[in-house]
Parts: C-alpha cells; structure tokens; sequence
C-alpha cells in the first residue's frame, strides 16, 4: 500500500507561540464576535435540523461515505478541496447503470462546487465506481466502470473544488440517478438523495517540512487524480477506511529532473536515498521499527505483510487524537526511541527502501489513530514550502519519464513561496 507508483514494478521497478496581549476591550469584542458567530452557526444547524425531511425514495443504490466528516483543504491550485469517497453497493438482483452522481448543497439540494477526478492514466473518471470486484487492479480508466452486477459494491471518488471559503456548503448530500431493466425488460429509472455529511469548519493541522532542500516531488498524494493513496481502501476491524487520505509520498530530483543517476537497481543511485528525515511536529514517539531491511528497487518485494508494510518507520502522538508517521526508513538510521519527546526539525532518521516500496522515497501522514492501516488519513498544512511547479500529465506519464531517464515537462507556473497549503500529486516542492 506504499508502493510509490502503480507501475514503477512493471516499469524497472519547539515550536514557539508567541502570545499577544490584546487590550481588555479588544479581547472582549473579539470573544463577543465570536460567541456571535457560534450562536449564528447553532441556529443554522438547528433550522436544517427541523427542515421537512426528504421525501422517500426508493432505489437500488445504497452508499456511505468512508470518513466524515469531510475536511476541506487549500491546495498549490489555490483552490478549495473536499476530497473524499462513498461506499456504493448495489442492493438489488440487477444489473445497474450508474446515469450520474451529483454532489448537492444539503440545505437547497442544488448542486456545489466542481467535482471532477482522474485516473492514473489521465482519463476523467469522475462519477464512476471502482468495483472491488475487480480480477486486477491497474489504477487506469480500465477499472472504473458506471456499472454494477446484482450485490456488486466499489468506491467512488470525489474532488469538489471552491473558489473561496465562503462558497463551501455546511453538509453535502449526494444525489443517484441510476436504472435498471426489470423481468418485463422495461428500463426503469430511479432518482435518489441520500443523508447529509457535515463539512467540517476544523482547520487542517499546520506543520513543519519532514525534508530539507529543493526538488521534492510529490508522487503520490491528494487532490483530482487518484494515486495509489486514493485508490487504497482497507477493510481492518470490520471497517473499510481510506488510512492513506491524504498521505504524501515525497521522491528528490535532481536538476534535471532525473531520480536516480547510475544503476536503478542500487539504492544509492537514487537522489533522495538517505536524506534526513525529521520531525514535522513536536509530540512523543511512540512506535519505532528499525531493522527491516531496504527492498531493491525493480526486484520483487520481499517479507511484506500489514506489519512490514511501513518498513522502517517512526510514529509521533501530535496530541488531539492526531499521530504523524514517517514510512521506509534506512535500517539502522532511526535515531529516536520509544518515550522520546521530540521537537519540529529533530532528526528521526534516513530516508530509505524498506517495506512496500518500489523506490527510495518518504511515505508521511497524518492518521486519527496510532494504527498504520487501521485509520484514517488527516489533512494537514505545510507552514511554509516553495511551490517549483507541477509535471506536466499523468501519474503513469511522468512515472515512465522519471523512470526511464527521459525529462518530464515541468509547468513552473505560479512558483514561488507558500504557505498554508497542501501540496498535490505531481507538485515539485522546495522545503527550507
């Protein structure tokens, strides 16, 4: 589930706050403001509490969503995310058509913002179902489909995108038209709007850099395609949970935007190998593995099971319910311990190849629960980054360039400082 790219195999492979004393008056209308705005937000929840329910309808899809509630995210676009996937199952004896899958303002049922995502080959499958039924799991527009067999179940993915913070919804519902033929062979039509799911209004944790330096790239991470971080969903404890949310996995290039310089097949070859890993957050480790050994890169993986899949790794307790983990470290190169209280900048240990891992590379998240796959992923906020631009294509396009030794295109449109963001897949960023 940490493998850097889908056919990278098939291919070779103390912070300190500072606290300003606002006059007595000052910090008084500002808590009055901000009663005001609680109470105005208590009122509207309670109106659309007490709205007329819909009417019943019925049909043969039923769905959930994987996490809620949903989190919206500033991206390097500038624009406003909320990245997220429904379970859908077919609960009828048919063959069903998916026509369209809405995405509506819960309190007027009209629909919001522009909901639009990717396959790993570049296709639009936007409003399409990813069965788990599938015989091979490619990544590409091949295993998205509009259809489902009587009992057949999948994830749909959605990006739904805003201009500004005042043009996001408080609750999303999601709107079904989906038909089917019956015994007398007639096609039958159904319309459906399923439950609301709140939008939460909880900023995104802000952190320091895991990295050092210029030429990151982000392989694998958030936004309208689907990586491989997207695409995984775990079924664990009885739950199926998106544990890799908004995970980003981080590769360096050098000035020519190549990964590696020599043979591919060392692990020393490739520019990120044994970078520092530091901590991006204070708070306590609580989990170290340092003694798997690294995977060579184009070889087959080795000793890979949900225990490994991490390789050598470090997790960090934030506080709040929030854990921050560091993924395929260099064995030997941990260099904190269980019970350690570390500090944003201090140095956890090697960037390397160990576990599911294609290539030398950073697997870093931020989960709601110290499990590696038995949670969910959280968003988060780069205090400060340099934006270099974005490579120009898909995951597989620039994949097979980056791979192969050819020079992707990189659009360095808009570079230049950030702050407050999250970084999507195929951004190249610079850490300071």
């Amino acid at each position: 589930m940490y493998r850097l790219i889908p056919r990278l195999a098939r291919l070779m492979a103390a912070a300190i706050a500072i606290v300003v004393l606002l006059p007595l008056t000052a910090r008084a209308q500002a808590q009055g403001h901000e009663a005001q705005e609680q109470i105005q937000e208590q009122a509207a929840e309670a109106a659309e509490r007490q709205s007329r329910a819909d009417p019943t309808m019925v049909g043969p899809i039923v769905w959930s969503m994987l996490a809620t509630p949903v989190h919206p995210v500033t991206g390097t676009d500038g624009r406003i995310h909320l990245i997220y996937e429904l379970h859908v199952t077919n609960a009828s004896r048919y063959n069903v058509r998916l026509r369209s899958i809405e995405v509506l303002d819960a309190r007027d049922h009209r629909v919001t913002g522009v909901n639009q995502v990717f396959s790993s080959d570049g296709q639009d499958v936007t409003g399409k179902v990813r069965p788990f039924s599938l015989a091979q799991q490619t990544q590409d527009a091949a295993d998205y489909t509009d259809r489902l067999g009587p009992g057949e179940g999948g994830v749909v993915y959605f990006d739904v995108t805003y201009g500004a913070l005042r043009d996001l919804p408080r609750s999303l519902k999601h709107r079904f038209i989906v038909s089917f033929r019956g015994p007398d062979q007639e096609t039958q039509v159904f319309t459906v709007i399923g439950e609301g799911t709140k939008v939460s209004r909880e900023e995104a944790l802000v952190i320091a850099p895991p990295l050092k330096g210029a030429n990151w790239l982000i392989v694998n991470g958030s936004g309208p395609i689907i990586s491989p971080h997207r695409y995984t969903t775990q079924a664990t404890n009885g739950g199926l949970r998106p544990p890799e949310h908004f995970a980003i996995d981080v590769i360096r290039l050098d000035t020519q935007w190549r990964a590696y310089a020599g043979d591919p097949s060392d692990v020393r070859s490739w520019h990120s190998y044994g970078a520092d890993v530091v901590s991006a957050t204070p708070g306590k480790v609580i989990e170290v593995v340092n003694d798997l050994k690294d995977q060579v890169p184009g070889e087959p993986l080795s000793g890979i099971t949900a225990e490994t899949a991490a390789g050598n790794h470090v997790i960090v307790e934030i506080g709040q319910g929030r854990y921050a983990l560091y993924a395929h470290l260099i064995p030997g190169s941990v260099s904190v311990s269980e019970g350690n209280y570390v500090l944003p900048g201090q140095l956890l240990g090697k960037l390397g190849n160990s576990g599911n891992s294609d290539a030398p590379h950073l697997h870093f998240q931020i989960m709601d629960s110290p499990s590696v796959l038995n949670t969910r992923g959280l968003p988060f906020y780069f205090e400060g980054m340099v934006y270099q631009g974005r490579f120009v294509g898909s995951i597989d396009e620039v994949a097979e360039a980056l791979f192969t030794g050819k020079n992707p295109t990189l659009d360095g449109r808009g570079a230049g400082a950030r702050a407050l963001q999250m970084p999507l897949t195929l951004n190249l960023i610079g850490f300071n």
